[in-house]
């Protein structure tokens, strides 16, 4: 790939991160729902809120505010308000803490002095591969408190180390591991052989590769269970599992002096925590080798994080990456010291190596990137209230698995999540088949992770019916409008705000009601409302009038049971002449709500009055391209209508002699028609 598409790349990249950036023309108007509710939220007068993070999606613009106490951020504390359109609230969530004191807000330690307290009570060796410093209030044990929040990542800890010290005595507060990981800790390890790697520059250009992969593991690609030669085997390859690789197609890794490297504009690897076993670099763009080299499971982990962040970026049009990295993701496959599991921590994945590998699975790999969706469309305001954080990575997971179409709905893979890494001799993995309802009372670490199967069998029975790509998009645009102490309950009346914010037909809506019901969620009935299409532009029949159709069909209402009723003005069967109409529509369950459009009627294409005899029009029939030839007015344009007489292509004409690409247009006959001078001509597209 050349330097022209690495412009494109980072372009995009800025396009993204534009789009989350904190400015916002509907800040006055969040600021304002923030005024009218302060009483129901018990506001303070001596909090603020600052504007700390925007993102536009496809349900909508979302704003963020901080919880602020003398410019000092409060821990974790904001109002999220969601706009579907225009300055319209759709949506609000908010951990809004009324009970912080109103404190002095000056620190007696500096910020120096916090890191070395820090990096004391952590007592590590290895190399820092990551430490963030920054003051901010907190709540503990009923006290108001300022303090340093100190995040540490070494290469020798497992994990990313909270610590919390008093800003005024200096003492820690607390000292945790805030990563994210899949199971719960704790498993057995097994060791191997570390061979030291280099690091290589930047990129001069990135190209395509190849690599051997599992698609998405080595059981469900050969619809075998865990038994025979089919077991990991201390990282044993053999005829079997070599056969159950799949060549797939890198679209993007680094090329830089003959060195090729996993690194794509999404995605990097990286060596951040022992064992230490290198970057894989090497002097070919083809990947290629088995279980046996710990190459194998960095390709397999580059190639499924690229690929799903491309899903989401480019096929779903979700902008989505890191919130650090300048937005790419980084992995490191051969990490967590050994362990058997694997984590999330601030855009780092790390992926341990006990049992099964788990850069092996691909829904390992996938739960842990669900993680850093969940944190990235949050603006880092993730939750693991209730296990909507882990349901969530076994959804995301799961969601890519299914969509290979390996096992039947009969068989009890079909429901498994980590079918290569789990549900065998080193853990019994987890399902979406969950049998459990909501509510949970969660107390542990290992409860999250159980009783986030009910979410993630919640999402998957939607996406049974509606689909993967709709269920996807509804998953990623609901968690947006979270905040931190988001449960399951209220994640399941965002994610079907969002699908209602994306105008999901009314059946859709229903679906997800009657599952998150059939999970426990009890969702509230939602709210009559009426989408309109956009206006629509038609041509009068050869008498000159037009008969106005049945629009509900393009109309969504959404409602209890989709029992509301839609009526329409002008009725069904007026007669129009041409010129423009506004049509309202109306829903009616009880109350009623309307929504509007304009229907345009052209004038019949074959009573024009000034048809000019001079225009020539060829090759006709026509595959590819039209030509239009002769003596136009300088206000000349076309428009092209198919055979219903609705509008495919609107043209100016600026020479006398105009070129018209067709090729996109289906098969069938269209006519011209020239605004101006008010001329038609029929073609034919083959």
């Amino acid at each position: 790939m050349k330097l022209k598409l690495q412009i494109i790349v980072l372009f995009f990249v800025a396009i993204v991160l534009k789009g989350n950036s904190q400015v916002s023309d509907k800040e006055p108007a969040a600021r304002s729902w923030i005024s009218e509710h302060a009483k129901e939220l018990n506001i303070q007068p001596f909090h603020t809120f600052k504007l700390t993070f925007v993102r536009k999606g496809l349900a909508g613009e979302t704003l963020r505010f901080q919880q602020m106490l003398n410019e000092v951020p409060i821990y974790d504390s904001e109002i999220v308000v969601n706009f579907a359109k225009g300055n319209e609230v759709a949506y609000s969530s908010n951990n809004y803490d009324a009970t912080i004191a109103n404190i002095d807000t000056n620190p007696t330690i500096t910020n120096a002095a916090a890191i070395l307290i820090s990096n004391s009570a952590l007592n590590f060796k290895g190399a820092i591969t990551h430490q963030d410093c920054k003051l901010c209030i907190i709540k503990k044990d009923q006290n108001t408190l300022l303090v340093y929040r100190v995040v540490t990542t070494t290469f020798d800890m497992t994990g990313s180390w909270e610590v919390m010290i008093n800003a005024k005595t200096g003492s820690v507060i607390s000292k945790t591991d805030v990563a994210v990981y899949h199971h719960k800790k704790g498993k057995k390890e097994k060791s191997k052989k570390i061979t030291l790697g280099s690091k290589v520059a930047s990129p001069n250009s990135f190209v395509t590769g190849t690599a051997m992969v599992y698609s998405p593991d080595p059981l469900s690609q050969a619809h075998v269970a865990y038994a025979g030669n089919y077991l990991d085997n201390n990282d044993a390859t053999n005829t079997d599992l070599d056969a159950a690789r799949t060549l797939v197609t890198l679209p993007e890794i680094e090329s830089a002096a003959g060195v090729y490297k996993l690194k794509s504009s999404y995605v990097e690897i990286q060596d951040l925590e022992a064992p230490s076993k290198g970057l894989f670099t090497q002097s070919s763009p083809d990947f290629l080798f088995n279980r046996e080299n710990d190459a194998f499971e960095a390709a397999n982990a580059f190639y499924n994080l690229d690929k799903s962040l491309r899903y989401i970026n480019t096929t779903l049009g979700i902008p989505c990456v890191p919130l650090t990295n300048s937005g790419v993701l980084f992995f490191d496959p051969s990490g967590d010291n050994g362990a058997d599991n694997s984590y999330y921590t601030g855009g780092t994945l790390v992926f341990g190596e006990g049992g099964v590998d788990d850069a092996e699975d691909a829904d390992v790999i996938l739960h842990e990137m669900g993680h850093g969706i969940h944190d990235w469309i949050t603006g880092g305001h993730s939750s693991s209230s209730t296990g909507l954080g882990e349901g969530s990575g076994d959804y995301w997971a799961v969601s890519y698995s299914r969509s290979l179409n390996q096992w039947t709905a009969a068989e009890p893979a079909f429901n498994w999540v980590f079918s290569w890494d789990g549900h065998n001799e080193w853990w019994s993995g987890r399902v979406t088949n969950y049998t459990r309802t909501y509510p949970q009372t969660v107390t542990t670490y290992t409860e999250i992770h159980t009783y986030g199967q009910i979410w993630a069998t919640a999402l998957m029975k939607i996406y049974d019916v509606i689909g993967k790509t709709k269920t996807d998009k509804a998953f990623i645009e609901g968690l947006a409008l979270t905040n931190s102490t988001t449960n399951q309950k209220t994640a399941a009346v965002a994610v079907r705000q969002a699908a209602i914010n994306m105008n999901y037909p009314c059946a859709d809506i229903q679906t997800m009601t009657d599952k998150f019901n059939a999970a426990g969620y009890t969702m509230a009935a939602v709210a009559l409302k009426i989408n309109c299409p956009g206006d629509q532009t038609v041509s009068a029949n050869p008498n000159n009038v037009y008969t106005v159709p049945d629009f509900s069909s393009l109309s969504n209402a959404i409602s209890a049971n989709c029992a509301a009723v839609v009526t329409q003005s002008p009725a069904v069967g007026s007669v129009l002449a041409p010129g423009t109409y506004p049509v309202t529509m109306t829903a009616t369950l009880g109350t009623a709500v309307n929504c509007g459009f304009n229907l345009i009627v052209t004038p019949n294409l074959a009573v024009a009055q000034n048809v000019k005899e001079n225009v020539v029009i060829y090759p006709n029939p026509a595959k590819n391209q039209i030509t239009i030839k002769g003596e136009f007015d300088t206000a000349e344009s076309i428009t092209i209508y198919n055979i219903l007489g609705q509008k495919v292509m609107d043209k100016a004409t600026i020479s006398n002699e105009e070129k018209v690409d067709v090729s996109k247009l289906s098969n069938g006959v269209y006519t011209i028609y020239f605004n101006t001078s008010k001329a038609s001509y029929k073609f034919i597209k083959e």
